[in-house]
């Protein structure tokens, strides 16, 4: 299920790279601020008292917003021309309206760059970012753009060299340009001002310094989108749903506990005519931020394009992620899929077609594995063919007057092979949308062959259930789906 301390996520603007995953980079740094004598490998000076506390997350160093602030002598932005900043903390909500939480200076200089938080009512709070060198300064702060006091975030400032643009939890919440030098050697203060005001009220867990700013998204297709339909019109959001999808890519949400190495890329569900962004990735990306797992949101593309495009998507995003596994943190032999509806389609078909003609398109990325090496599906699309088809789906995906060697070929029930990638599947008896035979057929076709799968079918829930916490025993899938990467070894 999904903890208390995480909030649900609107994941429609999502970030791409977080500089904490890039353990490979020899030059990035995390500094896990977890005890009071030293953080970074630096010798720290405690004002107050502040305390080491054990969290849902890990440890971390609790904060009493009036005396409590760590000053180290060390500047983890020294000599950095582009950066990202990503601070873990969770703010309590009684306390004062200005916070500082972390403050990076070069010494003998105002030139700085500060992560802060506005205590607001109702208990939340907005992000202020701040960069200054010499003249030229940047505040960001808009009032109107709150997050929960009470549960862990990410707060990410970056800087590419003429941008400063910061987020929540992967969420863009502002930017505007800026001229800002790299800073030289200086010190940090965390939980306060390094003049000893403006304390902060709360727990901070790590800060993570990347010497790179990340963008908002990753393109699936940089050297040009396979078949793209240049006068197809703009996309559409509406309602947390996308449609119209011509640029494919993936979107981030950065954990909140230390790495894993683990890769879940999230495929949301529509009917392949829109993808509801805004509903399953939002409690699915939440609950694996609490483990490590570096998550992405899959915008694949859809009915305009047709089958083979949502293939070629889905097992692209695979073999980027495995190409590019040292540069995110990344394990290349942990790298999964969880498909939701439609979504589930498309995760099955990277499950059982990952190496098809169709999945190729000639670019040089063809040459890495595109097979995951998991997958998670939640009341999947698997047939095409009557009476369980989702109708709405097969028109889609396949056109209005599809061959019946076509509809086979997609009912992924007959595609299935004993070195696919081992399967979890939740589906509910109540679902009238997509019919619970899908699920059904798929596990017995694995059964046949003696493919590795793992199914829960419950009674309670409509299609389209989530994470909803109100279904008895159906809420509990989520932990039966962690129970089952950890037995694997993937978590």
């Amino acid at each position: 299920m999904i903890p208390a301390s995480l909030t649900r996520l609107v994941l429609l603007a999502l970030v791409a790279i977080l500089g904490a995953a890039r353990a490979g980079a020899a030059d990035a740094i995390t500094w896990r601020v977890d005890n009071l004598a030293q953080i970074g490998g630096h010798a720290v000076t405690v004002a107050g008292s502040p305390r080491v506390v054990q969290t849902d997350i890990g440890p971390a160093v609790e904060f009493n917003g009036r005396t409590d602030g760590l000053f180290i002598e060390a500047n983890p932005l020294n000599a950095l021309a582009r950066f990202s900043i990503d601070l873990v903390f969770q703010a309590d909500a009684d306390g004062p309206e200005e916070q500082r939480v972390l403050h990076m200076e070069e010494a003998g200089t105002e030139n700085r760059a500060l992560i802060e938080i506005r205590v607001l009512p109702h208990d939340r709070w907005a992000l202020d970012t701040y960069l200054r060198s010499g003249d030229a300064r940047l505040t960001l702060l808009d009032r109107a753009v709150t997050h929960p006091a009470a549960r862990w975030h990410v707060a990410t400032l970056t800087y590419d060299g003429a941008l400063m643009t910061h987020y929540v939890d992967g969420v863009r919440d502002g930017g505007g340009p800026v001229s800002f030098a790299s800073l030289k050697s200086g010190r940090t203060s965390i939980g306060a001002r390094l003049n000893r005001v403006s304390w902060f009220k709360g727990r901070v867990h790590s800060i993570r310094i990347s010497p790179d700013a990340r963008p908002d998204t990753i393109a699936l297709w940089p050297e040009g989108v396979p078949g793209a339909k240049p006068n197809g019109g703009e996309e559409r959001v509406e309602d947390g749903r996308v449609s119209n999808v011509h640029v494919p890519t993936l979107s981030y949400v950065p954990p909140t506990a230390t790495p894993n190495g683990t890769a879940i890329i999230i495929c949301p569900g529509g009917g392949y005519a829109r993808l509801a962004m805004s509903a399953e990735p939002a409690g699915i990306a939440p609950l694996l931020q609490s483990t490590g797992t570096a998550t992405f949101i899959l915008k694949y593309r859809l009915g305009e394009y047709g089958f083979p495009a949502p293939l070629q998507d889905v097992v692209r995003a695979v073999r980027l992620l495995r190409s590019r596994a040292n540069e995110f943190g990344l394990r290349a032999d942990r790298i999964g899929l969880i498909g939701a509806s439609a979504g589930g389609h498309v995760a099955a078909m990277a499950a059982t077609m990952w190496d098809a003609p169709e999945a190729r398109t000639g670019a040089a990325l063809d040459s890495v594995n595109g097979r995951p090496d998991f997958v998670a599906l939640l009341y999947p699309v698997i047939t095409m063919r009557p009476p369980f088809v989702h109708a709405g789906s097969r028109t889609n995906l396949l056109g209005g007057k599809p061959s019946a060697a076509f509809v086979d070929r997609l009912s992924l029930e007959t595609q299935l092979r004993t070195d696919m990638p081992p399967v979890f599947v939740v589906h509910t008896t109540e679902d009238k949308t997509v019919p619970v035979e899908n699920s059904l057929q798929l596990y017995a076709a694995m059964r046949k062959i003696g493919a590795s799968i793992e199914m829960h079918i419950y009674e309670r829930g409509a299609h389209g259930f989530g994470t909803q916490p109100d279904l008895g025993t159906t809420s509990e899938w989520p932990d039966r789906w962690i129970a089952w990467m950890r037995t694997h070894g993937w978590m």
